[in-house]
């Protein structure tokens, strides 16, 4: 673990990614993200703005989205594969 007083550096840097959604949607997942943890800013008239410090916290905005956005059907349709998929050890 590098010091305090040392140049680290880390292995990703952080994606600042715009989400263009309608209003209701915007603080929907502005609410989950700030409850991942996940930095992001919410402004009147502004996209919703993610800071993106990980792969994976790229994948819980991806995951928080689809949760707010992607018809309900299709997340059921998902959901359905996933209980289906074998896991081998």
């Amino acid at each position: 673990m590098p010091s305090l007083n040392s140049s680290y550096t880390p292995l990703y840097d952080p994606a600042q990614i715009p989400l263009s959604l309608d209003p209701v949607s915007r603080w929907e997942v502005f609410t989950r993200l700030k409850d991942l943890a996940i930095p992001c800013d919410c402004r009147v008239n502004a996209p919703l703005t993610v800071t993106a410090h990980s792969p994976a916290a790229i994948a819980q905005v991806w995951s928080v989205v689809q949760a707010c956005v992607a018809p309900k059907a299709d997340l059921v349709d998902h959901l359905n594969r996933c209980w289906q998929q074998r896991i081998h050890p």
